[in-house]
C-alpha cells in the first residue's frame, strides 16, 4: 500500500508538472489579448467622451473669469515677461510647472529663450513623407559606410547584453553541483520519463532536481562547503555562474547553512523570491501561497515584487499578506540541528541588542583642524574616522558570548581567522585610543609628475602619553625580524637628518638582506605627524610656525575640502585635479601630443578641477556619491549635461526593460560643436575633409541634425535578444520636419554615391497607420538590418520593428512603462532631487530567465558550458549635473568603499554589524524588532 502511495504521488506531480509545462498555441493567446484590448479600447472611448463632457462644462463656468489661463497659448504668451524676470512668482511657478511636461510650451520656451522666437516654432510645418516616396522605385540608395551606420545599433545591442549575459555564465568546468551526505527515508532524482532513487554518497548534477519523499528528509553538502537539509516532500536543482551557485527551490522547505562566499553569493530562489547571502544560516518556505525566509544568523536579502528586505537573525519576511509570519524557531523545528538553531539565534539577537546599546558609533564631523595643516602642494587628500573603539567594542562583546555560548564558539571555530584577529584589533584600539575624530593622509607631486610626498596627521588626546606609547612599539618592532619598519620618533624636525643615501647597488642590497625603511614621527603641541621624507615635517614644522603664511589655506582645493566639512564628513578621498593635469600637461611634449592635449582642452577635460568622493551615515542611511568640478561650467563635458529635469523618454520604455540609459542635456548642437573643434585641432585634415563632404553634398551635421533636436536621448534592450534584439531609441525633437528632411537627403545623397561604387542600397519608406506616419529604413540586401520609426508628442522612438514601437505606444497608454516600474522605483535613491541629468539602469531577469529555461532544456552539453543567471538584482547609476560640478552615485551594496568594522572582525553577520555600529543609539526600530 505504501508503494502504491508513493507511485500516486508521482502521477500526480507529473500531472502537475505536465499543466505547468503545456504551451499554449500563440493563436490562442493573440485571440484573447484581441478580445481584451477590444474592451479596454471601448472603455477607454467611453471614459474620453465623459472627460470631454466635463472639460466643456468647465470652459462654460470659466469664460468671465478674468486673466484666466486656458492653454498653451495663454501659457505661452507670458514666456517674454518670464524671461525678463517680471512675471509674479506665482505665475512663474504656473509656466515653470506646464512646460516641464508639455513639449511644445518647452519647444517655445527653448525658442524664445535662444532668440529664435515663434519664427523657429512655426518653420516645422512641412508635408509628411507619405505620398512622396514609393520605396526602391523612387531609387534613393545609400553607401556602404551609412549601412554600416545603420547596423551599430544593432551592433551595440547585442554588445551590451553579451558583456552582460557573459559575467553570468559558468566557467567553472564542474557538472556536479552537491553530494547526498544524508538521507532519511526515499528521496529521488527527478526525470523524464523515469526517475531514479539516489543514496547517501550519491552526486546531483547541475540543473538535476531532486526530491524528498514523504516522511523523508536528507542533507546535501554543496561543492562550495554549503549544507543544505531538506524536509519533507521538497524539491529543488542548483545552478551555478560568475555570480554565484543558486539553489532553485520548486517547493517544499530547506535550511541553508551558506559557507563564506569568496566570490560571488549564494543564491535561494523560489517561484517569487530571491534570497541571496555571503555566508550565514536561514530557512526558506516556498508553498502554495507563498514564500516565508527566516534567518538564523547572519543577515539575508530577500527580493519580492522588485522591493528588497534585509533581514537579521530573529527576523522573518513573508511575499504574501495571507503568510502570517512566526517564530524563527518554530519554521526550523523539524531540523536535526534545531536545538543548535534555537541557542544561535536567542544569543546572536542579545548580542545585537548589547552592541546597540553599547558601541558608540563615529559620527560626522563638521571642522577639522589638520585640514589648514596640509602642505601647500597637497594633491591627495583623505580623511578616515577612528573605528578603533568601535572596533575594539565590539570585538569585546563578541568574545563574551562566545565564552558564554557553546553555539556561538562552535560557530567561532568555523570562522575564526576572518578579518582581522583578536591580537591586530588589540593593536588598532590601542593606538586608536591615543587619537582624536579622524586621521588624514595626504600626498603631492614631485617633478617628475608622480605621487610622493606622504604625510600622515593625527590630533593627541594625551601627547606624552602618545610618546611613551609610540617609544615601546618603535622598541618592540626593532626586537622583531628583520624588514618592516623602522620608526624614528625625532624632537626637532630642522635638527634631524634622513639616513645617508646609499648608492641604487647598495640599495638593492640593503633590501635584498630585508633592511628597513624608515618612519619619522613628530609629536607637537597636540599633533601627531609621520612621513617617510624629514622634509614634509620639515615644512609642516614651518606651517605651525607661521600658519598664516601657508598658502594651502588660499587653495581652491582648501576650500573644496571645507565644503565637505561643512556638510558634514565621513569617510573622504579628494584630489586635486587641475594641479594634477597641469604637472601631467607641463613642458616637454612633442608637437603630436601638445595637439592632443589641445583637443582635450577643447572637449573640457582638461577643465577638471576636484574630484571628491565620499560615504557617510546620515539619517540612518548610507550616502556614497563622488562629484566633479570644472574650472569652466559653460565650457565642453561641464557644458554638456543639462540640470535634472523630467525624461518623458522613459514613457516609451516598458518596466521589463534589460538595459536603459537616458540622459538630458543643455543644447545638442554644442555638443557637434566641441566635437567638431576637437577634430579641428587634433586632426585639422580630417576636420577639412568633413566640411568639404558637408558642402558638396548639401549635408550640414550641426544644423540639420543636431539643431532640431530637444535635450531628452534614451536608449534601451527592451524585448526579446534573440534572434534579434529588441533595441530602442528615443530622442526628443523640437523641428520635426527640418529633421526628417534631414534624413530624406541624406539617405539620397548617400544613395546617388553608393550607385557609382557599385554598393548596395537603402530605401526610405512611409506608411499611415493609427493616426501617425511609420517609415523605415531597409537594406536592399536580403537579410540587411532595418530600423523603424515614428514621431509621437515631440519624440521620435526608433526600433529594429514596427510591431515594437505598436506595442510601445500601447504600454504608454495603458501607463505599463519603466517610471512605474516596482523594481525601478525601488532602486531610486532616497535624496532632496526629483530628477536625474542621466541615469544608467540595468534589471536582467527579464532577459535571463527565458534563455536560462533553454539552456536547461537543452541537454547537458550545453549546460556544462554554463548556466546563465536570472537573479541579478537591478541596478541603477545616476547623475546630477549642478553648474561647475557633476555627482555621480550608484545603489551598489556597501557603497563606495564598504568599509565597516564588522567586516573587518568577522563577526558572523558581518553587514548586520555595520547597520549596528553605524546607526547605534539612533534606530529604536531595530531594537524593538530583536526584543
Amino acid at each position: 500500500m505504501k508503494h502504491n502511495k508513493h507511485e500516486l504521488d508521482a502521477i500526480i506531480d507529473n500531472a502537475a508538472r505536465g499543466i505547468r509545462d503545456e504551451e499554449i498555441h500563440p493563436s490562442i493567446i493573440n485571440e484573447s489579448a484581441a478580445r481584451v484590448w477590444a474592451l479596454i479600447s471601448q472603455q477607454a472611448a467611453a471614459n474620453s467622451a465623459t472627460a470631454n463632457s466635463n472639460l466643456e462644462n468647465l470652459n462654460t463656468m470659466n469664460t468671465n473669469t478674468s486673466e484666466q489661463i486656458r492653454g498653451c497659448g495663454d501659457f505661452q504668451s507670458l514666456i517674454p515677461a518670464y524671461l525678463e524676470g517680471k512675471l509674479s512668482a506665482a505665475r512663474t511657478m504656473l509656466l515653470e510647472d506646464h512646460s516641464n511636461e508639455c513639449i511644445p510650451c518647452r519647444r517655445e520656451l527653448h525658442a524664445q529663450r535662444t532668440g529664435a522666437g515663434a519664427k523657429a516654432a512655426v518653420a516645422a510645418a512641412r508635408q509628411p513623407l507619405q505620398g512622396r516616396l514609393s520605396g526602391f522605385a523612387n531609387g534613393w540608395k545609400i553607401s556602404n559606410a551609412a549601412r554600416w551606420g545603420v547596423a551599430a545599433a544593432a551592433v551595440v545591442c547585442v554588445a551590451l547584453a553579451g558583456m552582460f549575459m557573459y559575467e553570468r555564465i559558468d566557467l567553472s568546468g564542474r557538472t556536479l553541483a552537491a553530494t547526498l551526505e544524508h538521507a532519511n527515508g526515499l528521496v529521488f532524482v527527478i526525470s523524464d520519463p523515469v526517475s531514479r532513487g539516489i543514496a547517501v554518497g550519491g552526486q546531483l548534477q547541475k540543473s538535476e532536481r531532486i526530491r524528498t519523499g514523504k516522511d523523508s528528509s536528507a542533507v546535501l553538502r554543496l561543492a562550495d562547503g554549503s549544507t543544505v537539509e531538506m524536509r519533507e516532500r521538497s524539491e529543488f536543482s542548483i545552478t551555478e555562474n560568475m555570480r554565484g551557485v543558486t539553489v532553485h527551490l520548486d517547493r517544499g522547505d530547506v535550511v541553508v547553512e551558506a559557507a563564506k562566499q569568496h566570490n560571488g553569493r549564494l543564491y535561494v530562489q523560489t517561484p517569487d523570491s530571491l534570497v541571496s547571502v555571503k555566508g550565514t544560516i536561514f530557512a526558506v518556505e516556498s508553498g502554495t501561497k507563498g514564500s516565508r525566509v527566516s534567518v538564523v544568523e547572519g543577515e539575508v536579502k530577500v527580493d519580492h515584487a522588485g522591493n528588497v528586505e534585509t533581514l537579521l537573525p530573529g527576523e522573518q519576511t513573508t511575499t504574501s499578506p495571507s503568510l502570517d509570519k512566526t517564530p524563527v524557531l518554530q519554521n526550523v523545528a523539524w531540523s536535526r540541528n534545531a536545538a543548535r538553531y534555537a541557542n544561535l539565534v536567542a544569543d546572536l539577537a542579545k548580542l545585537r541588542r548589547d552592541v546597540d546599546r553599547q558601541a558608540a558609533r563615529p559620527g560626522v564631523r563638521y571642522s577639522s583642524k589638520l585640514v589648514n595643516l596640509l602642505p601647500e602642494n597637497t594633491v591627495f587628500f583623505a580623511a578616515l574616522p577612528n573605528l578603533s573603539e568601535s572596533l575594539a567594542e565590539s570585538q569585546r562583546i563578541m568574545q563574551e558570548r562566545i565564552k558564554q555560548n557553546p553555539a556561538l564558539a562552535e560557530w567561532w571555530k568555523g570562522h575564526k581567522g576572518e578579518g582581522l584577529n583578536e591580537q591586530t584589533i588589540a593593536r588598532i584600539q590601542e593606538f586608536g585610543s591615543q587619537l582624536g575624530e579622524e586621521i588624514v593622509v595626504t600626498a603631492d607631486m614631485n617633478a617628475k609628475g608622480e605621487p610622493g610626498g606622504v604625510l600622515i596627521l593625527g590630533e593627541l588626546k594625551d601627547a606624552a602619553s602618545f610618546r611613551s606609547y609610540l617609544d615601546g612599539q618603535a622598541a618592540r618592532l626593532a626586537n622583531e625580524s628583520a624588514g618592516g619598519l623602522n620608526i624614528r620618533v625625532i624632537d626637532d624636525p630642522s635638527t634631524a637628518k634622513a639616513a645617508k643615501p646609499v648608492s641604487t647597488k647598495a640599495a638593492a642590497k640593503n633590501e635584498k638582506a630585508g633592511a628597513r625603511s624608515e618612519l619619522f614621527v613628530w609629536i607637537n603641541n597636540g599633533i601627531f605627524a609621520a612621513s617617510p621624507e624629514i622634509e614634509r615635517l620639515q615644512g609642516l614644522a614651518a606651517t605651525l610656525k607661521a600658519p598664516e603664511a601657508n598658502a594651502f589655506t588660499n587653495s581652491s582645493f582648501y576650500q573644496r575640502i571645507n565644503d565637505v566639512y561643512r556638510d558634514g564628513a565621513g569617510l573622504v578621498v579628494a584630489a586635486d585635479l587641475e594641479k594634477i593635469i597641469a604637472k601631467a600637461a607641463g613642458s616637454g611634449t612633442t608637437p603630436e601630443e601638445q595637439r592632443h592635449i589641445d583637443g582635450l582642452k577643447q572637449l573640457g577635460v582638461m577643465n577638471l578641477r576636484h574630484f571628491v568622493a565620499e560615504q557617510k551615515k546620515l539619517g540612518g542611511k548610507t550616502l556614497s556619491q563622488a562629484a566633479l568640478t570644472f574650472n569652466e561650467p559653460n565650457r565642453g563635458i561641464a557644458s554638456w549635461l543639462a540640470a535634472p529635469g523630467p525624461m518623458g523618454a522613459l514613457e516609451f520604455i516598458s518596466p521589463n526593460a534589460n538595459v536603459t540609459a537616458a540622459f538630458v542635456v543643455k543644447e545638442p548642437a554644442l555638443l557637434v560643436d566641441d566635437f567638431l573643434g576637437f577634430l579641428e585641432t587634433v586632426d585639422p585634415e580630417m576636420r577639412r575633409q568633413m566640411q568639404a563632404i558637408q558642402e558638396s553634398q548639401g549635408i550640414d551635421i550641426r544644423n540639420d541634425f543636431a539643431a532640431p533636436l530637444g535635450g531628452e536621448f534614451a536608449f534601451a534592450i527592451d524585448g526579446p535578444i534573440l534572434p534579434t534584439p529588441s533595441w530602442k531609441v528615443i530622442v526628443e525633437v523640437y523641428d520635426q520636419a527640418k529633421l526628417q528632411g534631414a534624413f530624406e537627403r541624406s539617405i539620397e545623397k548617400l544613395n546617388q554615391f553608393s550607385t557609382l561604387h557599385g554598393q548596395g542600397n537603402l530605401s526610405l519608406q512611409s506608411e499611415a497607420a493609427g493616426g501617425r506616419n511609420y517609415y523605415s529604413i531597409r537594406s536592399a540586401n536580403a537579410g540587411g538590418p532595418e530600423v523603424h520609426y515614428t514621431y509621437a508628442d515631440g519624440y521620435l522612438v526608433a526600433a529594429p520593428s514596427r510591431a515594437l514601437l505598436e506595442q510601445a505606444f500601447r504600454n504608454r497608454e495603458a501607463g505599463n512603462t519603466l517610471l512605474r516600474s516596482p523594481r525601478f522605483i525601488g532602486s531610486l535613491p532616497q535624496d532632496g532631487n526629483t530628477n536625474f541629468s542621466a541615469i544608467l539602469y540595468h534589471d536582467l531577469a527579464p532577459l535571463i530567465g527565458p534563455l536560462a529555461d533553454k539552456m536547461k532544456n537543452a541537454g547537458q552539453d550545453v549546460a556544462k558550458l554554463g548556466a546563465i543567471d536570472a537573479n541579478a538584482a537591478p541596478t541603477l547609476a545616476y547623475a546630477y549635473a549642478q553648474g561647475d560640478r557633476i555627482t555621480i552615485a550608484a545603489n551598489t551594496e556597501g557603497g563606495a568603499f564598504g568599509l565597516s568594522p564588522a567586516s573587518l572582525i568577522g563577526m558572523p553577520n558581518s553587514f548586520e554589524m555595520q547597520h549596528i555600529l553605524m546607526n547605534a543609539m539612533g534606530d529604536k526600530d531595530v531594537q524593538k524588532k530583536s526584543e
